[in-house]
């Protein structure tokens, strides 16, 4: 019996075209005509293609920020899959509603559904991914060793099927928690292997996250030239690839460098560059580094306008549920 559908945004016909033009459409960043596409192939009467277009119409939903109707269309999908028989469908739907409660900062709820993504698929690819997925939750709440555990056995799935692309992540992961453990060494041979990765696939907006990882580990390390020329590079590569917010992490991170280095002066000019993309984009996690960035500055200054920055920073970082970050701006005052 034929499938009853809706007729196809771009006049094909078949559920592969829809999804070809759905596709195409989100990648250029054409986020109503991909809904469109995927909405047509969610409406066919075959229920693996329904939760097909289902799991990919609350993709672009998320994309978009609309939480509540991407949670329904996850919904839809895993409706559809247990009816196709397709855990691996159901799966993708867990991990997509995971996103949308780690997106909400609901992160209980996000680590619930990231693990029953992990019971319903045998994919150690697929398990990868929820590993690191439940690593950046660990990592925000301050449980590093948890979170390290997650990035090293995601690495080694990654590494051990060939996915360098996602090995590349949990290299960037593991690079991070290193850092914030102080383990330079460590720190360090996870970035140059990251970056080393990131060269050989051609990801430029990868390159230059990584570039500002190693800033960071080269002033920790009191290299500071060095560490200002990765975020002079970060800048022109996120600038080439009109990537703003990219721009604005790599001036906040030069102003972190120079602060560290002593440099008052191009510190809170490259810190208020960095502050103006955040506000201008509404990245809330990028404001509030900014904003403890300031802080740090001027109380080392002795600048009274020290305990706006640090309100404004601790109220940014209670709405993101930081609790590593939020403890270190409520601990005691530092004797100067």
């Amino acid at each position: 019996m034929p499938r009853k559908r809706n007729p196809v945004p771009d006049g094909r016909g078949a559920p592969e075209s829809a999804l070809a033009a759905g596709e195409a459409a989100e990648d250029r960043g054409d986020y109503v005509q991909a809904a469109a596409a995927y909405a047509d192939v969610a409406e066919d009467s075959d229920p693996a293609t329904a939760a097909e277009g289902h799991y990919r119409l609350g993709r672009v939903e998320w994309r978009q920020g609309r939480h509540k109707q991407a949670l329904e269309s996850y919904e839809r999908t895993l409706h559809a899959a247990r009816e196709a028989g397709r855990p691996d469908l159901e799966a993708r739907a867990e991990n997509g509603i995971g996103a949308v409660h780690y997106a909400r900062g609901e992160y209980a709820q996000a680590r619930a559904s990231y693990q029953l993504a992990m019971e319903r698929t045998d994919d150690p690819l697929m398990i990868g991914r929820f590993l690191l997925n439940l690593g950046v939750i660990e990592n925000i709440e301050g449980d590093l060793e948890r979170a390290l555990w997650h990035y090293l056995k995601a690495r080694t799935l990654f590494r051990d099927n060939g996915d360098q692309r996602s090995e590349l992540l949990a290299l960037h992961n593991l690079g991070m928690i290193h850092a914030d453990r102080e383990e330079w060494e460590a720190a360090a041979d996870a970035y140059d292997q990251c970056l080393s990765l990131c060269e050989r696939l051609g990801n430029r907006s990868m390159i230059a996250k990584v570039l500002l990882n190693q800033a960071e580990v080269l002033a920790a390390r009191h290299a500071f030239d060095k560490a200002v020329r990765n975020c002079e590079l970060s800048a022109s590569i996120s600038v080439e690839a009109g990537d703003e917010v990219g721009r604005g992490e790599a001036f906040r991170c030069q102003g972190y460098v120079h602060r560290l280095a002593g440099n008052a002066e191009p510190a809170e000019r490259a810190l208020l560059e960095a502050l103006r993309v955040a506000q201008r984009f509404r990245v809330k996690l990028l404001e509030a580094e900014v904003s403890r960035e300031m802080w740090e500055l001027k109380e080392s200054g002795g600048d009274e306008a020290a305990s706006q920055w640090r309100i404004r920073a601790l109220e940014l970082f209670r709405e993101l549920g930081a609790r590593r970050e939020i403890g270190a701006l409520e601990a005691p005052p530092r004797a100067g």
